[in-house]
């Protein structure tokens, strides 16, 4: 009677396990279709997040520089790091600037954002909290958000004026291999996009089989480039691919592990990777031919000896 309970249990628990394989990677397909493909990821948005602004307000990028760096890589800002930085304070008189750190950055959520601290908070790896850092401090403050690895070789000035111009309120640049990146955002203060980036983040975090595209999915440029496929007035956006005439992003991430250094090579260096993998399951494959050929020809020349052997030889 015991053994054909423990039988029952653990048939309970192998279909437990196998529904858990099956749905939770289900799940994050349907989200990841939703989001990139169809479109159709929509969310009320809190009436925290949401504020009356006049034409100025909305048009407006104010004249402040943000940089955010934890200290979690290092305690204190490298060499490199620092030259980046002055670079961006150099090019930028009469801007505000400000480094956020993470004291700062609690102390922020805890006075304007309190709802999404647990939220916060929750996230495993400290490039999601810096992530989300940078879209907290934009949408309170707005303003420019440049990466510290980024050395400004001109004013974001001359950015500003062309999308005010054009009626644009949000600045990004274009990436590789699709959409743009979340290392150089000019937004104006409490801009809609950036309510409705912050209000999906509950609905981003789930599991993405690999940490990298964790990252990217959850928090990261991917995420954000899925809000903008999903926001409706996409007018707003002035999506520039000059970038390399304002700015020199310096090479080395100081968090890709393995997975997103493979990923990265895929995606960079996609003709080359099909066609080697191609070529060596071609080589796979004429291998196993020619081996299995080789066995019988091998066989039949056995055949053969032994025949004459046995004929000729008794």
């Amino acid at each position: 009677m015991l053994r054909k309970t423990k039988r029952k249990i653990c048939k309970i628990i192998s279909v437990l396990i196998i529904l858990w394989i099956i749905l939770v990677p289900l799940r994050t397909i349907v989200y990841l279709l939703s989001e990139f493909v169809f479109c159709v990821n929509t969310y009320e948005i809190p009436e925290i997040y949401s504020a009356q602004r006049d034409i100025h307000e909305r048009l407006h990028i104010p004249k402040r520089i943000h940089q955010v760096f934890f200290f979690e890589t290092s305690s204190t800002l490298p060499r490199k790091l620092q030259k980046a930085q002055q670079s961006c304070i150099e090019q930028h008189p009469g801007y505000k600037y400000t480094l956020w750190n993470k004291t700062m950055v609690n102390a922020l959520i805890d006075r304007e954002y309190p709802d999404i601290k647990d939220l916060y908070n929750s996230y495993g790896h400290w490039v999601k909290r810096a992530d989300v850092a940078r879209y907290l401090v934009l949408h309170h403050h707005g303003g420019w958000y440049i990466d510290m690895d980024i050395v400004c070789k001109h004013s974001v000035e001359e950015l500003s004026t062309e999308a005010e111009n054009k009626g644009a309120s949000v600045v990004v640049h274009t990436t590789g291999p699709v959409g743009f990146s979340n290392d150089f955002i000019g937004i104006s203060r409490r801009h809609p996009f950036l309510a409705d980036v912050m209000n999906a983040l509950r609905y981003s975090k789930r599991w993405y089989f690999v940490p990298y595209a964790s990252v990217m999915f959850s928090t990261g440029p991917t995420f954000l480039w899925g809000r903008y496929l999903n926001y409706p007035r996409k007018e707003e956006f002035n999506i520039i691919e000059n970038q390399d005439r304002y700015l020199h992003i310096l090479h080395g991430s100081s968090w890709h592990s393995v997975d997103g250094v493979v990923i990265w090579y895929i995606f960079r260096y996609s003709p080359d990777f099909w066609m080697i993998l191609a070529c060596i399951f071609t080589a796979i494959s004429v291998s196993s031919h020619l081996y299995s050929s080789e066995s019988k020809i091998v066989k039949f020349i056995e055949r053969t000896i032994r025949y004459f052997k046995n004929t000729f030889i008794g």
